[in-house]
């Protein structure tokens, strides 16, 4: 049985619409949904347009690339081999084979004990890269600190005490030391 409230109606039937917020909600969802894809479809028409030019781009750079060739053929010039990627790979690898003496330099700045000194340092980079330390130090604890100091580096490999000989200079003793080491080649240095 159908109640009194349902069939009767006291609203205008235009009033009774425009109180429908659904329909509004609904019409700016569909604005919305049009907005976005209008908006990907371009971005992707210019993305399909950017591909296209770069499509170009490459095929003008090979045309070069061949005229470039041509050129160095007439002109008797011996053309460059390898590819970019070929000769970065060989200017990284040479760097990487590279003893940075500076470096060298900077580590025994850090490393020499208070009280020792360099009286010859000989580097080599034939095949493995080492270093030769002459010197002295006043005492046989100045030595052994250096060596450790060398052994706990990032930069110096295997150091080698080959003497350590006690003689009087001016009347004072003097430690006088051999020392050799490898160096790392492009190592990470602290």
């Amino acid at each position: 049985m159908k109640m009194v409230k349902d069939y009767i109606n006291l609203l205008p039937r235009e009033e009774k619409k425009a109180a429908d917020p659904g329909g509004t909600m609904k019409v700016l969802l569909i604005i919305f949904v049009l907005a976005w894809g209008g908006l990907f479809g371009w971005q992707g028409k210019l993305a399909w347009d950017l591909q296209e030019h770069m499509t170009t781009i490459a095929w003008q750079k090979y045309e070069l690339l061949q005229q470039l060739e041509a050129m160095y053929k007439e002109l008797g010039i011996p053309a460059p081999t390898g590819t970019g990627r070929q000769k970065s790979a060989l200017i990284y690898t040479l760097l990487g084979e590279r003893v940075l003496w500076s470096e060298v330099f900077k580590q025994f700045s850090r490393t020499v004990p208070k009280g020792l000194w360099f009286d010859n340092l000989e580097g080599s980079t034939t095949g493995h890269a080492a270093i030769k330390i002459k010197g002295g130090a006043y005492n046989y604890l100045s030595v052994a600190e250096f060596m450790l100091a060398m052994e706990k580096s990032n930069f110096f490999e295997r150091p080698q005490l080959l003497y350590a000989q006690k003689s009087v200079v001016q009347g004072q003793d003097v430690i006088g030391f051999e020392i050799t080491c490898g160096i790392k080649k492009g190592g990470e240095v602290r």
